[in-house]
């Protein structure tokens, strides 16, 4: 009987260096950057290809639940998504640790866990798959075992791993792992073939990476195990109490242990990789035009070129430009240099700094039952239109400071208001005054769409007192 491989996706992070596309509560791994599915799903079909849903576990925040939930259910059917939530993030070796826990718990020790990143962009199956499986014969021996991916050109937001001893085919001891380097460095870095990128994926059994974390993180690994202890499962779920976890020192398994340990592996692979962390990196992934540009909604150039151009609603037209980054949502515009694409995280501490809902959220804004996209607001009322998946509903709740007016457009309502529960049909309103206690249902089999209109001393979504609601988000929060 073949031992058993775990494959672990991370998939809490939030990507701000993809703002204005990525937001806090709405990251990259859950767009579709690249084709016709987010990051995690591509992520997600990789794995399925190479096990069943049943050996796969996902960590990522607690805030994110919902929608890692829903993009799962949108490729397996039949076997619930198992999730590790984190309250906070607290970065990848406590991510790791939590994940060792649960195999250990789950399996025993002597699992094989390959770790991965949901934001990552493979190509090429085949080899991908023999990467994996030789890393994995090699983890079973005792080594941490990591991917090493071939510079194609002098990248500075890469951290290097330089070869040592070579152990068989394509297999060698990690020599050094390098920081990411400045582009004098990175230039050197390519023409030397003793290094490679450093593609962050891991490959471990439960028990060395145990001991590992024991040896060289052992406050990671006991604040860990005090967490786990602690830990509520439900639903497929993993949840921890926040002001506890807040405690777990936050720091990088590449820092914690990688830069440490004393058997350190590295496959040098030879499939195509992407750490999509940044604008320059989508559009090296992306399929060129004649003038090498890669466009993205309704986009229009003249004498434009090699330049990454999306726009998620609005025409957008660049005359005479070249090498530029122009993202285009409804609420935000970025323009920047390609090869300055990196620096948009310090935009984004500007705008924290600010505390901007920039950072934050979209226009649009998902919820388990489906979404709402803010049309205009002013001092005193808001705008929005209201999407009710098919059989969803609202909590039964209550608002302190406003009243609502709905209108349906499409689709059937059903309106809980107070004691009285009654049917709406497209073109039908009605109007919830404050205090009392209303819930939006849609038995239906098609979405629901509505149009709110927020009227009172106070319009936003902290104005909301839940009684009952299906998603358990009282006990979540």
């Amino acid at each position: 009987m073949d031992k058993k491989t775990v494959y672990y996706i991370m998939a809490g992070g939030e990507g701000m260096r993809l703002w204005p596309l990525s937001r806090s509560e709405f990251p990259k791994q859950l767009h579709n950057v690249l084709g016709n599915q987010s990051l995690f799903q591509q992520a997600l079909k990789r794995v399925l290809a190479l096990t069943g849903p049943e050996n796969i576990l996902i960590g990522t925040r607690q805030d994110l639940f919902f929608s890692i939930k829903e993009q799962w259910e949108s490729l397996v059917k039949k076997v619930p998504a198992r999730l590790i939530l984190e309250p906070v993030s607290r970065n990848t070796a406590p991510a790791v640790a939590l994940a060792a826990l649960a195999c250990r718990e789950l399996y025993g020790e002597d699992i094989v866990m390959v770790c991965l990143s949901a934001d990552h962009v493979i190509r090429d199956m085949p080899n991908y798959r023999k990467a994996v499986h030789q890393a994995e014969l090699v983890a079973r021996d005792g080594a941490i075992v990591t991917f090493g991916i071939k510079p194609t050109y002098p990248e500075t937001g890469y951290g290097y791993i330089k070869l040592g001893k070579r152990l068989g085919k394509d297999v060698f001891v990690v020599d050094e792992f390098k920081e990411k380097p400045d582009p004098e460095t990175a230039v050197r870095y390519l023409k030397d073939k003793k290094y490679l990128w450093n593609s962050g994926m891991f490959v471990f059994s439960v028990k060395t990476v145990s001991t590992a974390l024991k040896e060289f993180a052992p406050e990671v690994w006991n604040a860990a195990q005090r967490i786990w202890s602690q830990r509520r499962e439900k639903n497929n779920g993993i949840f921890f109490p926040v002001s506890r976890f807040r405690r777990i020192p936050g720091i990088s398994f590449d820092y914690a242990v990688m830069e440490k340990a004393k058997s350190r592996s590295v496959i040098k692979a030879g499939f195509t990789w992407c750490d999509v962390g940044c604008w320059s990196m989508v559009y090296e992934m992306s399929r060129k035009d004649g003038d090498g540009n890669v466009f993205s909604g309704d986009v229009y150039g003249v004498d434009t070129r090699n330049s990454f151009i999306r726009s998620e609603k609005r025409a957008v037209a660049c005359v005479g430009v070249q090498d530029l980054v122009v993202i285009d949502t409804p609420d935000a515009l970025l323009i920047s240099r390609k090869d300055r694409s990196q620096d948009v995280k310090r935009v984004v501490e500007k705008l924290n700094a600010q505390k901007s809902p920039l950072t934050k959220t979209h226009t649009t804004v998902y919820r388990p039952w489906g979404n709402f996209t803010v049309l205009e607001e002013g001092p005193g009322y808001k705008i929005k239109r209201v999407v009710v998946n098919p059989r969803q509903q609202l909590s039964l709740q209550k608002h302190n400071f406003r009243s609502e007016h709905w209108v349906v457009i499409s689709g059937k309502a059903r309106i809980v208001s107070g004691a009285d529960s009654i049917l709406l049909k497209a073109n039908e309103s009605f109007f919830i005054p404050r205090g009392r206690k209303h819930r939006i249902m849609n038995s239906n089999s098609q979405p629901l769409v509505i149009i709110e209109v927020q009227t009172g001393a106070k319009v936003d979504e902290a104005d909301i007192v839940r009684y009952q609601d299906v998603y358990e988000r009282q006990e979540m929060s």
